[in-house]
């Protein structure tokens, strides 16, 4: 089981001491939860591509974290850190929190390079397999020197905190992708490149970041 999470930080707080906060009290705590086997803060660098002009989504932050299975997440959700401690300390260094339940049919291979994760809302009229069959044709005309891996997660459920702020539209679903390089990561989704020409048919909102990633777990 896998959850991504949008996060937007506190109003006036800096770039730098929102990611010493969540990599350390607050990704700490996230720790202790049992259940986690996997735990990824990826912090966001800058947007390389948006389907409009102002970004989809605001996001300075996207968490990824694993649990062993359903029910380990469940318990993890379920007791005093999961559902009191982490709520309670969200707001020290959250203004948006944004939760998505995912599928991870096939998880990321994760390689060295340039990491992208992309957050979309499809088109009401778009079949999930077309974005799919887009960004894989994709990876074959970039070939393995410069897209090294790729992945899409769909959205199951979402889920908000009450006392932050959420995005209006949940996205539908994630493409994470690694890059050979941040040549490479930059040119694939350059304003005209494959991607931009893609997607702009087949999703509504659309904001690819550039992140680095920490591996916590």
């Amino acid at each position: 089981m896998k959850r991504v999470t949008l996060l937007a930080k506190r109003d006036g707080m800096s770039a730098s001491d929102f990611r010493s906060y969540w990599a350390g009290p607050h990704g700490k705590l996230a720790l202790e939860m049992d259940g986690v086997s996997r735990y990824i803060q990826n912090r966001v660098d800058k947007v390389l591509w948006s389907r409009f002009a102002v970004p989809a989504f605001s996001v300075d932050g996207i968490v990824e974290l694993w649990f062993d299975d359903e029910e380990a997440m469940r318990r993890a959700q379920a007791s005093s850190i999961g559902k009191q401690h982490i709520p309670a300390d969200e707001p020290n260094f959250l203004r948006g929190w944004t939760l998505c339940i995912v599928d991870d049919p096939v998880p990321e291979t994760v390689a060295d390079g340039a990491k992208v994760v992309m957050p979309f809302v499809l088109k009401a009229d778009t079949d999930r397999g077309m974005i799919g069959d887009q960004l894989t044709q994709l990876a074959r005309e970039l070939g393995l020197e410069s897209l090294s891996s790729f992945c899409l997660n769909w959205t199951a459920s979402s889920a908000r905190r009450d006392r932050l702020w959420v995005e209006p539209l949940p996205p539908t679903g994630f493409a994470i992708f690694w890059f050979a390089n941040l040549r490479s990561a930059h040119d694939a989704f350059a304003a005209e490149g494959p991607i931009a020409r893609g997607l702009r048919a087949l999703v509504d909102e659309g904001t690819a970041y550039l992140v680095d990633p920490l591996k916590m777990r």
